[in-house]
């Protein structure tokens, strides 16, 4: 009934609905003027499993991987975090399929999470090209909460944290 490829198939359709709308949104923070202090952005995805929902959170960084908060915010001087993506459906099961995709996902639970973090990796990677991240002026790094390594969106590689925070 459910297969790897067809869930894989089902989270790229709804990442692509929401395309435009996190292109647009990182071509904002891609514009920021961020305080000197900040010597890095991390963007930190979180997923909700139960819910198959993504948010997506641009933290400033320094690098002692301490979160650079700004008290006076200007568009000339940003500090601080801000929420790229909130609560997308990334797939979405039928009440009445809930039990066995369940089940199906508890099967197969370490491969599906391999493949999902690709497939939000590569899609972050897309938008992140397609804002104009190439002209970005401050290391920035793409991962998942309290999992690495994360990917430097500057040097197209992944990274462990100690290297994000020499």
């Amino acid at each position: 009934m459910f297969s790897i490829d067809s869930y894989k198939a089902s989270i790229q359709s709804n990442l692509e609905k929401q395309t435009g709308i996190l292109v647009q949104e990182l071509q904002k923070i891609i514009s920021y003027t961020f305080d000197p202090a900040v010597e890095l952005v991390d963007f930190s995805t979180f997923t909700d499993p139960t819910r198959f929902e993504l948010t997506i959170m641009m933290f400033s960084m320094d690098t002692n991987a301490g979160e650079v908060f700004g008290e006076a915010i200007t568009p000339q001087n940003f500090a601080g975090s801000v929420e790229v993506l909130s609560d997308m459906i990334y797939h979405y099961v039928p009440d009445h399929e809930a039990q066995a995709f369940s089940e199906f996902y508890l099967q197969n639970d370490e491969e599906l999470e391999m493949k999902e973090q690709q497939i939000f990796t590569d899609w972050f990677i897309t938008c992140w090209e397609k804002a104009g991240g190439q002209a970005f002026n401050l290391p920035a790094y793409f991962g998942f909460h309290d999992v690495t390594p994360s990917y430097d969106l500057q040097n197209a590689r992944f990274v462990e944290d100690e290297e994000k925070w020499v």
